[in-house]
């Protein structure tokens, strides 16, 4: 994984306890999986944000993003679901934080058995633990591993998800690939070899998806970076447009131009102030689908 760039202190803005709102369905979530008691729930979700953001100061924990339910919110949400439920399938959250996308997946049905997800923060993961309280009861599978290592070589396949470690054990396995607030982190070019682990790891016949959600803009260049990170902004076309290279590079042309269907919409995403942007910032919601 390319180095992370730690932004100066000064740059970092506090925490801001208000920010945290839930819409009807993060409230029921939340309530059934953490407590019937509003003030319970808040004081928790606060304890993990504040011990996370001392540490990594993203911008999407200062938003209160690892207990709202962002994954639910993409339009082929209810497609993987139902393909979950009815079938063999091989779930992956990639960048999972804490968790919650994947609980409120298995909260909905998709079998927790089928279920991976990976962060390159162990810590990111124990919080969620303890936010959730159920380390010893969750039966999705937690791993730590980095994207980048998704192609190293591995004699042990782990037909059993229970028993995986590594990423590079899902080699053409995965059917459902989520990637949230992910790609937005990195330059162009870094954000084309994620995209070309992803399809490496995505098992590429009918019915293989991969989606999320990241910063994006209705045209495509350098982002303009509040911490002073180097990164990169795609429009729904230039991010078409990148997909569509990937897999011409993994499998031909003929099949990222008539297997392939890619679906990005900008929405207006965040007030600045809910993230400590300067400016609002757009929020691309994505698919790429195996058809």
């Amino acid at each position: 994984m390319p180095q992370e760039h730690t932004p100066d202190a000064s740059l970092i803005p506090s925490l801001d306890p208000s920010i945290l709102t839930l819409d009807d369905s993060e409230r029921a979530f939340l309530h059934a999986s953490i407590s019937n008691d509003e003030a319970e729930v808040r004081k928790r979700v606060s304890d993990v944000q504040e011990r996370a953001y001392a540490k990594y100061p993203y911008p999407c924990i200062r938003a209160f993003h690892h207990v709202n339910l962002m994954m639910s919110k993409n339009a082929i949400y209810g497609e993987v679901l139902e393909a979950g439920q009815s079938g063999d399938t091989i779930f992956l959250d990639l960048g999972c934080c804490m968790g919650t996308d994947v609980r409120k997946l298995v909260f909905d049905g998709y079998p927790a058995s089928n279920v991976v997800g990976c962060d390159l923060r162990q810590e990111f993961i124990d919080l969620g633990y303890e936010l959730y309280k159920d380390r010893s009861s969750c039966a999705i599978r937690f791993i730590v591993d980095d994207i980048f290592d998704a192609d190293a070589p591995t004699d042990h396949a782990a037909s059993d998800l229970a028993q995986v470690t590594r990423l590079c054990q899902l080699k053409d396995r995965v059917s459902h690939f989520y990637l949230g607030a992910l790609f937005h982190l990195y330059d162009e070019q870094t954000q084309f070899a994620i995209a070309l682990a992803v399809g490496k790891l995505l098992h590429k016949e009918k019915g293989g998806i991969a989606f999320g959600r990241h910063h994006g803009v209705t045209k495509e260049g350098v982002a303009d970076d509040h911490l002073g990170r180097n990164r990169y902004a795609h429009s729904p076309t230039s991010w078409t447009t990148m997909w569509r290279q990937v897999f011409t590079q993994l499998v031909s042309a003929e099949f990222a131009n008539s297997r392939i269907v890619v679906d990005a919409v900008l929405n207006a995403g965040f007030a600045k102030e809910i993230l400590g942007a300067p400016s609002q910032t757009g929020m691309m919601y994505w698919s790429v689908k195996i058809v």
